[in-house]
């Protein structure tokens, strides 16, 4: 193996660096491999929320709802919203992340109330679950693209790094990767809350909507 190439130089460094900021809470799973993959028990590749982490996430979060009121909020923010337009997508999502989802349930007498799940601590940053997942197969309608790293919380999608080797430039990553996954796999990006692309040298961070001259 060429101890020079893209994923030694940048990938593993940047894997590194996200493990120190995290602490030990953090998770890291190279995904690229069939028997690795099935260690984030996706029922296909086509999902890009890992419920296998969300759940236990809202049960720590909300610690006095039952299991169907966190199963209507998994439901609530995991609804296919291909109908939608990605920025309209995204912008929904992001409402529920940020603010939570009501869901109806029943009371001992039998009525029923409303009660607001929330998909994160935002008080308590300890009692969410970060996962660092490299080399992750998405599923699209038609086509299937490999993100270098993508950061969860709480089994959400919420940080796509695309990395690059150092001699190659970055409006490359924005131009020939980034645009390519929004038309490929707009999933992902529904709850997508940033981007990263780096050469290891130069690093830009901007928004789903960003051009390129707007990534800073």
């Amino acid at each position: 193996m060429n101890p020079f190439n893209e994923d030694n130089l940048v990938e593993q460094t940047v894997i590194k660096l996200i493990k120190k900021i995290w602490g030990d809470k953090t998770c890291h799973i190279n995904a690229y491999k069939d028997e690795d993959d099935l260690k984030l028990e996706r029922e296909n590749q086509g999902e890009v929320v890992l419920k296998k982490y969300l759940l236990p996430a809202l049960q720590k979060i909300n610690p006095t709802l039952s299991i169907e009121a966190l199963t209507q909020a998994m439901d609530a923010i995991t609804r296919d919203r291909s109908n939608l337009s990605l920025v309209k997508a995204n912008q929904e999502i992001y409402k529920l992340l940020r603010d939570g989802v009501n869901v109806n349930i029943a009371k001992e007498n039998g009525d029923t109330g409303i009660e607001r799940v929330r998909f994160f601590d935002f008080d308590n940053p300890e009692n969410n679950h970060f996962l660092a997942v490299s080399q992750l197969w998405v599923v699209g309608e038609m086509y299937t693209r490999r993100p270098d790293v993508i950061l969860f919380v709480n089994g959400i999608p919420l940080i796509l790094l695309e990395l690059k080797a150092s001699h190659k430039s970055l409006v490359d990553a924005h131009r020939d990767n980034i645009r390519d996954y929004k038309d490929t796999i707009p999933k992902l990006f529904w709850y997508n809350m940033g981007i990263i692309i780096s050469n290891g040298i130069e690093n830009k961070f901007g928004s789903l909507t960003a051009p390129y001259e707007f990534f800073n």
